[in-house]
């Protein structure tokens, strides 16, 4: 019944089998041709699918259609003689690699002229334990089916970067809620979820989604900051002026260059309370603390003060120096539990400046304590979750100003990584999408966006464009430089997988581990 056909061709990097008529073949299988000669397993997968006829007259095949539909006119039958000898399907693959003992190897030759091609066994899959990590997102794929076989990432390669790439519907939020449900059961990371759709905490409002406030361990290890008012425990989502970096506020508002060099006077001229003072002071006064009045124009100080008083009255932003969220958020953070913001109620440029605030936050708090190693070694590995990631990494992007930025090119030495969730990846800069190294990709429609990812990708999966435009919601490729090539994954649906949890509550006082899963 596993018995797929036999290899015909052609190269090392493209391998063609004869399968029978009968026989279904699906993009992105994952099948084994056996070396019976060497003994060496070779796994392939299939990228493209064409039919085979054995005919000596190039046009068989036309004329013969041409008869049958001649007789299906008149309705009578066609009768097709040894119809499964003549018929037969050809199935393009591109080597993964083989097994040699329990090491995977690149295929670096080609199996044995016209080696058998079978599916492969789940004893087959032993030497990908090595390689899958700790955070379980779902199940291998072996193109339409689901394989008893459980894959994910390790939390390690978090300050290492994450591209989570789909269009819409395609199940990015299914899978940012599995990965953070993992994050909050294994203690051992940490993870900062910036909201602005209000779709993680409970499901956005549909009865039939469930949020991470779901989960068992919610009240534990799920620490939740809102604008708005949410039906479960939550802290107000409250930021000091005293907070706000002067390249935070650069990062929302665009400034002539005499505006930025005001900005840094202002700061070295009254410190933290920088923007308090501009607001409050009236502007003839501020002039004439700045050199006396003669060092900037009226116009530029006006633009600058209106712009802070513009800050000063947003909802969000509380005049009590002792409350501090980045303090808090910081020391959740540390503590290893998962922090949402939700951010659903703001405006986009609201909801810029509180990212940009806590992001570069922790950041700095991270590469402070990389000066002394001791506290260093005890920091965890930190994820930031970015939604709508183009908007802050796109190729217009101050560099110097923007922190996600600056995250993308420093932050793994600091334990401190990107997760960028976008629906376009070709509006990312392509230099900082480089910098990720490990690709959820989802389903994408544009030919464009396959592209970029494709060429971005640490692993080759130039032959797997047709793959990712036919994936189905809830199918994923992953790649990254520690699996040994794009793993597809069938990722779990967090509800169903949800009801696993809420049976083994007790079990997570001690964080229950899986040891299969190694």
């Amino acid at each position: 019944m596993d018995y797929k056909g036999r290899i015909i061709g052609k190269k090392i990097t493209e391998l063609y089998f004869r399968t029978f008529y009968e026989e279904d073949l699906h993009l992105g299988d994952i099948l084994l041709a056996e070396d019976e000669e060497r003994g060496l397993p070779y796994l392939l997968r299939v990228v493209d699918i064409s039919y085979g006829v054995e005919a000596s007259d190039p046009n068989w095949s036309e004329r013969t259609a041409g008869n049958m539909m001649l007789l299906d006119k008149q309705k009578e039958p066609f009768c097709f003689y040894e119809k499964e000898r003549r018929l037969y399907k050809v199935g393009r693959c591109v080597p993964l690699g083989y097994i040699k003992g329990n090491d995977f190897k690149k295929p670096k030759t080609i199996p044995s002229h016209f080696s058998k091609v079978r599916i492969p066994q789940k004893k087959d899959f032993q030497f990908l334990k090595n390689f899958m990590g700790d955070l379980e997102i779902g199940f291998l794929r072996s193109g339409e089916e689901v394989l008893d076989f459980r894959v994910g990432i390790s939390g390690e390669i978090f300050p290492y970067h994450i591209g989570i790439f789909a269009t819409t519907g395609m199940g990015k939020s299914n899978l940012m809620k599995v990965l953070s449900a993992k994050v909050m059961e294994s203690s051992r990371y940490s993870m900062l979820i910036l909201d602005p759709h209000g779709e993680y905490y409970d499901g956005g409002g549909d009865p039939h989604h469930k949020g991470l406030v779901d989960h068992p361990l919610s009240e534990k290890r799920l620490r939740v900051y809102s604008s708005r008012n949410l039906k479960g425990p939550h802290n107000k989502l409250k930021i000091s002026p005293r907070e706000i970096d002067i390249k935070d506020f650069r990062h929302i508002y665009d400034f002539t260059q005499p505006q930025v060099e005001l900005l840094y006077t202002a700061r070295y001229l009254f410190g933290e309370n920088w923007m308090e003072q501009i607001a409050h002071i009236k502007l003839e006064d501020l002039l004439i603390k700045f050199s006396g009045g003669k060092g900037f124009f009226e116009s530029t100080a006006a633009v600058i003060q209106r712009r802070v008083e513009q800050i000063l009255r947003l909802p969000f932003i509380h005049q009590d120096p002792e409350l501090s969220i980045t303090r808090n958020v910081i020391a959740d953070l540390e503590s290893g539990k998962l922090v949402l913001v939700d951010t659903s109620n703001m405006s986009e440029q609201e909801e810029l400046l509180v990212s940009a605030v806590l992001s570069r936050a922790v950041f700095y708090h991270h590469t402070k304590a990389y000066q002394d190693p001791t506290k260093f070694k005890r920091l965890l590995p930190t994820i930031i979750v970015m939604e709508e990631a183009q908007r802050v990494l796109s190729q217009k992007g101050r560099s110097d100003i923007n922190i996600f930025a600056q995250i993308s090119r420093e932050g793994r030495k600091f334990k401190t990584g990107l997760c960028a969730i976008t629906q376009q990846p070709k509006l990312i800069d392509e230099e900082l999408l480089s910098q990720f190294n490990t690709l959820f990709i989802l389903g994408l429609a544009d030919e464009r966006d396959r592209n970029i990812v494709k060429s971005s990708a640490k692993q080759d999966i130039s032959d797997l464009g047709t793959e990712i435009q036919m994936l189905e919601a809830g199918e994923a490729l992953i790649t990254s430089p520690q699996s040994p090539f794009a793993i597809p994954a069938k990722i779990h649906l967090y509800e169903d997988w949800l009801k696993d949890r809420v049976k083994e509550e007790k079990g997570f006082e001690r964080v229950k581990i899986d040891r299969e899963f190694f």
